[in-house]
C-alpha cells in the first residue's frame, strides 16, 4: 500500500509535499491523487501523523483503529485530525482505543486502566502540610507576641537609640543627624563630603552605570526592531509555549516565513554593536572612576591621608616600644608625627573580652544614666501557670531572644579585670608594622618618600624599616588589627582551603538538592510532557534564591577565615570567591535548564542534539528548542534571579528581625546589654558587586536563544535593579552599621568582573554566526571550542587594558589636603591610636596616661574624651536622637520632585500608628524609675564610681547620648 507523505516544509505556511497514492477508497473524489507538489495541503485529510525520527514531518492515515502507527502517539483523534499520545497522565504505553497499557515509572495503574496515579501522590501533600503548620506556628506565635504587654520598655527605646547611635549618621554636624534620603550617593556633597567614603560612591556609580547600560541595551533593541523590520519583538513567543507536536511545528513554521534570515541578520548586527558598546563603556568607565578616585582625595581629607604604614621591625615587647619608634621616625624624616600606632600580636578573644568590659566600666563612670537596674518584670510570675500553647509560644521566643539575665553592675570584679588587662597590654608582642601619623599630608608624603628611597634605606636596631604600599591606603575602620600576626604562607593555604570548601559546598548542594530536582524534572517531562505544576517552577526558583543566601553567607565566613589584615582585601576576596561561587550555580543552572528542555522536546517527537542547537543545521529543531530555552531562562531571570532574592533580602534579613527582635525585647526581661546586642544593626558589604556583573552576565545570554525574550528580560533586569538601587540607598542610610569604605579595591574587582558581560556577548555573537552560515564549524566540538576560546580571549583583553592602559589613560596629578590632621580628627570619632585595642590597654594600664585613650565602638562616641598630646580630639556633641519617619521623608521627597504634586506630606494624612509613632518621640533616660512607665525623662546626673559627682574635665561637656554597652563579643570584634 501506497502513501501520501505531507511534509511541512519551510518555504511557505501549510505547504505540503505529495508523493505516492492516497491509502483510503475516496481519495479520486476528494481530488488529492496525483496532488502536484508544493501546493496547499488538503484541509480534508482526516487525520494526520508525525512520522517517528523526523523533525516535522507528517503523513494522512485514514483514522481507523490501528492507523496511528507511531507507537508514542497512536490514538486517532478525529476530533483534532491528528494522532496524538494517551491523554491520561503519566501513561507510557497507551492502546489505540485510549486506554492506558502500562503507567511510566513512579505510577500504577487503576483498574479500570483509564487513569495513572502516582505513587509519590502523598509527598507533596505532607511537605505542604508541614510548611503550612510551620506558616501557622509562626503567625500564631507573632500574633501572640504582639499581645504581649510591654514590660521592657526602657531597655527597649535605649537599645532602639543605640542601634540609631550606631547607624551611619553625619559627624560634620554638631547633632550628628540622619542623612536626608534625598541625599545623593553617586557624587560628593557641595563641601566635598562623601557620605560613606568613596568606595560606597563608587560602588552606587557601578550599580547607576549597570541600569543605564540596560536602559541602553533596551532601547537600541527597540531601535533595532524598527530599522529591520524583522519580528525582533515577537520571534519564539508562539513557539515557546506549544506543547504537542503538531503545535509547536505549525507555529515553528509561522515564524520562519521570508523574515526568518533577515532576523537573524538583525540579531547579529544587534549582539556585535552592543558588544563593541559594552567593551569600551566599560574601559571609559574604568578612566573615568579612576581620575575620579584622584579627584575626591583631593576634595576631601580624610584619616588615611596623614598615616603611613612601615614594615621591617623586629619584635619587641615591653613599655619604652612606642617612644622609641616614634622617636626613630623623627631621626630620619626630619618632621615631628603626632603619634605612632603598632600593629600588635594579641590573643583576639581574650583582647576583645577585655576591651569590651573595659568600655563598660568606663561606660559606667561616664554614661549620663549611670547604671540601669531592671524594671519590675510582671511577665515572669505568669509562666508557671500558662497553657501549653503559651508553654510552647515562650520557648520559642527563649529560643532567639538573650539570655534573661540581670544587668552586671557588680564593680567588685574590677580588680581581676585590670589585672589581666595589664597583663594582655604590657606582654604584647609587636609585629613589623606600624602606622606613624602625621599632621599634614605634606609631611606624610615626606615621610613616604624616605622611606620608599632604595639607595639608602633606613636601619631601625639593623633591620631596613620600608614604605608599605598596601595598609596606606586604608582608613583606621577598615584596618583588621587582630591579623597582623598571620603570615603570608598560612593566608594562602587558608585562602585555598576556602576555596575547597565553597567548591565542596557548592558540589554539595548540587548532590543533596539540584540533582534530585533535575531528575525529578526529567521523570515529570519523560512521564508527563511537562512538569507537574506550578509549584515545580516555583521549587526551581526557590532553589536559586536559598543557593545564593547560602553562598553569599559561606564567601562572607570564607573572606573572613582567610585573615586579611585589611577589611578591603576582605571584601575584594568575598566578591571574587561570591562571583566564582554564583558561576558555577548559573552553569549547573543553565545545564537544568537545558537538560529538561530537552526531554521535553523528545518527549513530544523532536530528537534534540547538541550539534542541532550549536551548528543550527535542522532549523525545524532547533528554532523551537531556542523558542523554549529563551522563555524558560526569562522566567528563571525575572523574578527568580533580578528581584526575589533581592526582596527575600530585605524582608528577611532587616525588615522583619528588626520588627520582631523589637517585639521581643520589649515584652521580655532582657538586659540592657543583651538587648543592645540584639539589635545591632547589620554590617555593610558590597556582595551587591557580584549579583549585578552576574545579572548583567544572564540577560547577554538570552541573546543565544529567541530574540522575543530579549526585551522582557531587559526590562526585567532595568524593573529589579532600580528596587535593588532604591533598597540598598534607603539600607545604607537608615539600616546598616557605621561604615567608611575608602579602598580602591573592591571597584577595580568590580570592573575586572566587567568582562564577563563582554565574553558572554561575544560567544553569543559566534554562536550566531554559525546559525546564519557565516562561520561553518565541523563538529559541535569545535563549534564549543571556539565559543569558549572568544570568550576567553575577551577575558585576558580586558584584564590586560584595565592593568596597562586605564592607569595610563587615567593618571591625573594629586593635590595634597589642606586639611590638618587636628581638623580632620575633631569631625570623625576614631581614628588611627583609638581604633587599635592594645593601643588602648596600654594607654590606661601601661603608660597611664590621663585621660586615657579609650577603645572607639560605634554608637558610643559620647565616651570618647579629648586629649591632644595622644592625638584624639574629638569631643561627641549632643546627639540628634530623634529618628526620622520614612513615610514622611519619603512624602516630603516627593513633593519636592513633584513641585506642584498632589501628595501631601504633612503628619495628618498619616495612619494612626504612624502619627502616634511620630508623638511618642522623646528624649528617655529618665533616672526615677517611677517615671519610666508613663515615658517621661529627666537628666540624669553623672556620678564616679565611689557615687562622687563626675566634675573633671574629662566629663564637664554635657553628654545626651544614653545608649549603654553591648558587651557581647561580636560587637566589639566588628565595631
Amino acid at each position: 500500500m501506497t502513501s501520501a507523505i505531507l511534509v511541512v516544509s519551510d518555504a511557505a505556511p501549510g505547504i505540503c509535499e505529495a508523493s505516492g497514492s492516497l491509502p483510503w477508497k475516496e481519495a479520486d473524489a476528494v481530488g488529492i491523487e496525483g496532488h502536484s507538489l508544493w501546493r496547499p495541503c488538503p484541509e480534508n485529510c482526516p487525520i494526520r501523523m508525525h512520522l517517528p525520527g523526523e523533525s516535522c514531518e507528517f503523513t494522512c492515515v485514514n483514522g481507523s483503529l490501528g492507523s496511528c502507527t507511531d507507537m508514542a502517539m497512536n490514538v486517532a483523534d478525529v476530533a483534532k485530525g491528528i494522532c496524538r499520545s494517551c491523554e491520561i497522565s503519566g501513561c507510557q504505553v497507551c492502546s489505540p482505543e485510549d486506554r492506558c497499557n502500562e503507567c511510566a515509572v513512579g505510577f500504577y495503574l487503576s483498574k479500570d486502566g483509564k487513569a495513572c496515579h502516582s505513587k509519590y501522590a502523598f509527598f507533596a501533600p505532607c511537605v505542604y502540610a508541614i510548611l503550612g503548620v510551620f506558616l501557622l506556628t509562626m503567625a500564631s506565635w507573632y500574633l501572640w507576641l504582639r499581645k504581649q504587654p510591654i514590660v521592657n520598655l526602657r531597655v527597649l527605646k535605649r537599645a532602639v537609640i543605640r542601634r540609631h547611635h550606631m547607624n551611619l549618621r553625619d559627624h560634620t554636624t554638631q547633632q550628628h543627624p540622619w542623612y536626608p534620603l534625598s541625599t545623593n550617593l553617586c557624587r560628593a556633597r557641595a563641601d566635598g563630603h562623601i557620605v560613606g567614603g568613596r568606595a560606597l560612591l563608587m560602588f552606587f556609580s557601578f550599580q547607576a552605570f549597570v541600569i543605564s547600560w540596560t536602559v541602553f541595551a533596551a532601547c537600541s533593541w527597540l531601535m533595532c526592531a524598527w530599522v529591520s523590520k524583522a519580528p525582533l519583538l515577537s520571534e519564539g513567543k508562539v513557539s515557546g509555549v506549544k506543547e504537542d507536536i503538531f503545535s509547536i511545528c505549525n507555529a515553528t513554521l509561522n515564524e520562519l516565513g521570508g523574515e526568518r534570515q533577515s532576523t537573524k541578520v538583525g540579531k547579529l548586527a544587534y549582539t556585535l554593536a552592543l558588544y563593541f558598546f559594552t567593551t569600551l563603556a566599560t574601559f571609559f568607565y574604568a578612566v573615568s572612576q579612576s581620575r575620579r578616585r584622584v579627584r575626591l582625595d583631593t576634595d576631601e581629607a580624610t584619616m588615611k591621608d596623614f598615616a603611613v604604614m612601615l614594615k621591617g621591625f623586629p619584635c619587641e615587647t615591653g613599655s619604652q616600644v612606642e617612644q622609641q619608634r616614634l622617636s626613630f621616625v623623627r631621626k630620619t624624616t626630619g618632621c615631628h608625627p603626632i603619634g605612632v600606632s603598632i600593629c600588635w600580636a594579641y590573643n583576639a578573644k581574650e583582647v576583645t573580652e577585655l576591651i569590651a568590659r573595659e568600655t563598660w566600666l568606663w561606660g559606667k563612670v561616664r554614661d549620663s544614666c549611670g547604671d540601669v537596674r531592671q524594671a519590675n518584670m510582671p511577665l515572669q510570675h505568669n509562666e508557671r501557670r500558662c497553657g501549653l500553647m503559651r508553654s510552647f509560644f515562650l520557648f520559642l521566643t527563649h529560643l532567639i531572644a538573650p539570655p534573661t539575665q540581670p544587668e552586671d553592675a557588680d564593680l567588685g570584679k574590677a580588680r581581676r579585670h585590670e589585672e589581666r588587662a595589664v597583663s594582655a597590654a604590657a606582654n604584647a608582642q609587636s609585629t613589623s608594622f606600624m602606622y606613624v601619623v602625621f599632621r599634614s599630608e605634606t609631611e606624610r608624603d615626606h615621610a613616604k618618600r624616605v622611606f620608599s628611597c632604595e639607595s639608602e634605606i633606613p636601619l631601625y636596631r639593623g633591620l631596613a624599616v620600608q614604605y608599605e604600599r598596601e595598609g596606606s591606603g586604608s582608613e583606621p575602620e577598615n584596618v583588621l588589627w587582630q591579623n597582623f600576626s598571620n603570615d603570608a604562607q598560612g593566608m594562602r593555604y587558608r585562602a585555598l582551603t576556602s576555596v575547597c570548601a565553597i567548591a565542596g559546598a557548592i558540589l554539595l548542594w548540587g548532590l543533596l538538592f539540584y540533582f534530585p530536582f533535575a531528575m525529578y524534572e526529567a521523570w515529570s517531562y519523560s512521564a508527563l510532557g511537562e512538569p507537574t505544576d506550578f509549584t515545580s517552577e516555583t521549587t526551581f526558583s526557590m532553589l536559586v534564591v536559598a543557593g545564593n543566601q547560602i553562598l553569599y553567607l559561606l564567601c562572607e565566613k570564607a573572606s573572613q577565615f582567610i585573615g586579611f589584615r585589611f577589611a578591603s582585601q576582605q571584601l575584594t576576596a568575598y566578591i571574587g570567591l561570591y562571583t566564582m561561587a554564583l558561576l558555577s550555580n548559573l552553569a549547573i543552572d543553565l545545564a537544568i535548564l537545558f537538560y529538561t528542555t530537552r526531554i521535553a522536546m523528545e518527549n513530544v517527537g523532536l530528537d534534540v542534539t547538541r550539534a542541532a542547537f550549536l551548528l543550527g543545521n535542522d532549523e525545524m529543531i532547533c528554532f523551537p528548542v531556542r523558542a523554549r530555552m529563551g522563555a524558560r531562562l526569562m522566567s528563571y531571570n525575572f523574578p527568580a534571579c533580578f528581584l526575589l532574592p533581592f526582596l527575600c533580602e530585605a524582608l528577611f534579613t532587616v525588615i522583619v528581625p528588626y520588627h520582631i527582635y523589637k517585639k521581643v525585647v520589649g515584652t521580655q526581661p532582657i538586659s540592657q546589654r543583651a538587648a543592645d546586642a540584639f539589635l545591632l544593626p547589620p554590617l555593610f558589604e558590597m556582595g551587591r558587586y557580584a549579583d549585578v556583573v552576574l545579572n548583567m552576565t544572564q540577560a547577554t545570554i538570552s541573546l543565544c536563544f529567541s530574540a522575543g525574550y530579549v526585551l522582557p528580560t531587559l526590562v526585567g533586569m532595568f524593573i529589579g535593579h532600580t528596587l535593588v538601587y532604591a533598597w540598598d540607598h534607603y539600607r545604607v542610610l537608615r539600616h546598616v552599621r557605621k561604615f567608611r569604605f575608602t579602598s580602591f579595591r573592591t571597584e577595580k574587582a568590580a570592573q575586572r568582573m566587567l568582562a564577563l558581560p563582554g565574553a558572554s556577548l561575544l560567544a553569543s555573537a559566534m554562536l550566531q554566526l554559525f546559525q546564519v552560515g557565516a562561520v561553518t564549524p565541523s563538529t559541535e566540538a569545535v563549534a564549543a571550542i571556539v565559543m569558549i576560546g572568544a570568550a576567553i580571549a575577551h577575558i585576558a583583553l580586558h584584564l590586560l587594558v584595565l592593568q596597562y592602559v586605564v592607569p595610563w589613560v587615567g593618571a591625573t596629578e594629586h593635590t595634597a589636603a589642606t586639611q590638618t590632621y587636628e581638623q580632620v580628627a575633631k569631625m570623625n570619632p576614631g581614628n588611627w591610636f583609638n581604633m587599635n585595642p592594645i593601643h588602648c590597654l596600654r594607654s590606661r594600664y601601661v603608660h597611664q596616661h590621663d585621660p586615657p585613650c579609650i577603645f572607639y565602638q560605634i554608637g558610643k562616641e559620647h565616651l570618647l574624651e579629648p586629649n591632644a598630646k595622644l592625638g584624639l580630639f574629638y569631643s561627641a556633641p549632643e546627639w540628634k536622637n530623634e529618628a526620622p519617619s520614612t513615610y514622611l521623608e519619603l512624602a516630603r521627597l516627593a513633593r519636592r520632585s513633584l513641585a506642584r504634586g498632589t501628595l501631601v506630606a504633612d503628619s495628618g494624612m498619616l495612619p494612626q500608628g504612624a502619627r502616634d509613632e511620630e508623638l511618642q518621640r522623646e528624649q528617655i533616660c529618665a533616672v526615677p524609675e517611677e517615671a519610666v512607665e508613663d515615658g517621661s525623662m529627666a537628666e540624669a546626673h553623672r556620678t564616679g564610681p565611689q557615687g562622687q559627682s563626675a566634675g573633671s574635665k574629662a566629663v564637664e561637656k554635657p553628654r545626651k547620648s544614653v545608649v549603654t554597652f553591648a558587651s557581647d563579643e561580636h560587637d566589639a570584634d566588628q565595631d
